[in-house]
């Protein structure tokens, strides 16, 4: 339990930093393709980097099986933006929460879905059975 701080810390900087990267290639590639076609094009390399600092050093995972670790971080990913997406209507329909703060809190619900999807299943060093 004494590590699950730093851990944490470590997380949300790899969050902090992917969200400047995210947003300076958006702002970069905006100028020349729009803001739509920046967006997906930005999106990728962000997961990339997400993904790549999260197994390195927020979880120090030394395990090589990439391909394993890839497609269950891809299936992560979909299913925490569908999560995200429900507890943002959700909270929107039932709640006098105003659009930034229902966002907030979806994506609060999201980063701790997947930070325990990672630490449990994904990342986590125990050799498997």
């Amino acid at each position: 339990m004494a590590a699950l701080l730093p851990r944490l810390l470590r997380y949300a900087a790899v969050g902090g930093l992917v969200m400047v990267v995210f947003s300076g290639l958006n702002w970069l590639l905006g100028r020349h393709f729009g803001k739509d076609v920046s967006f997906l094009l930005a999106y990728p390399p962000a997961v990339a980097l997400h993904f790549w600092l999260n197994k390195t050093w927020t979880f120090g995972c030394e395990r090589t099986d990439a391909a394993r670790q890839v497609s269950e971080y891809v299936v992560m990913v979909a299913v925490t933006f569908a999560i995200q997406a429900a507890v943002f209507k959700a909270l929107t329909v039932f709640t006098g929460l105003p659009g930034w703060a229902a966002a907030a809190a979806a994506n609060a619900a999201q980063m701790a879905i997947t930070f325990l999807a990672m630490q449990f299943r994904i990342f986590r060093n125990a050799p498997e059975l």
